[in-house]
């Protein structure tokens, strides 16, 4: 008579371990989704900040621009309810010293005298999304007026000096990417000075 061997109970390590690795494949899984999709969100905010950039580069050129015509707009007070993007300087206060002064292009719905900023046109022709969907916007602040020379006139102490009058403008600009719908961030804002 042959002996029959005693069968042995089944472990389970096999299925143990086979649970193991597919846990930790699971895991590699979700982290690599996880970079993957952090990766996409950072590359298309670099790129919703690089059109927020663009646009308001060409908001101040656009601004630029309307300071070399021959006939400028209007430039009035920033109480004045038609003022539309172009002020005339609003200094601080010599009386109330204690009052905060903030510049007009840091100024927010918040405070008392607040400018309206004016839009540019330079997305009404851009191309399709995502260009499109970007805005800027720009005001001009006379800043101050002064004399000086006319170009190619001589300094020396006995000569007449021909003198004219010029006008300092500050220009400020801001954009908002593509993506300004869903959320008001990337805010690219860009100044220039500029004597006419």
């Amino acid at each position: 008579m042959s002996r029959l061997a005693k069968p042995r109970g089944e472990q389970g390590v096999v299925l143990m371990v086979g649970l193991v690795v597919l846990v930790v494949l699971s895991l590699l899984a979700v982290g690599s989704m996880r970079a993957t999709t952090l990766e996409e969100r950072m590359s298309h905010n670099s790129q919703d900040r690089q059109i927020a950039f663009q646009v308001a580069e060409a908001a101040l050129r656009e601004a630029e621009l309307t300071l070399t015509q021959p006939m400028l707009p209007a430039f009035v007070a920033i109480t004045s309810p038609s003022a539309d993007g172009f002020y005339l300087p609003d200094p601080p206060n010599p009386d109330a010293p204690s009052v905060a002064y903030k510049p007009m292009w840091q100024r927010t719905s918040a405070d008392a005298a607040y400018p309206s900023w004016r839009p540019a046109s330079v997305t009404s022709d851009a191309p399709p999304a995502p260009i499109d969907l970007a805005r800027g916007e720009y005001l001009i602040e006379q800043l101050e007026v002064i004399d000086e020379p006319a170009p190619g006139e001589s300094l020396q102490a006995d000569a007449t000096e021909d003198r004219r009058e010029r006008i300092i403008y500050r220009i400020s600009a801001r954009a908002w990417g593509a993506n300004a719908a869903a959320e008001p961030a990337p805010v690219v804002l860009l100044q220039s000075t500029f004597k006419r």
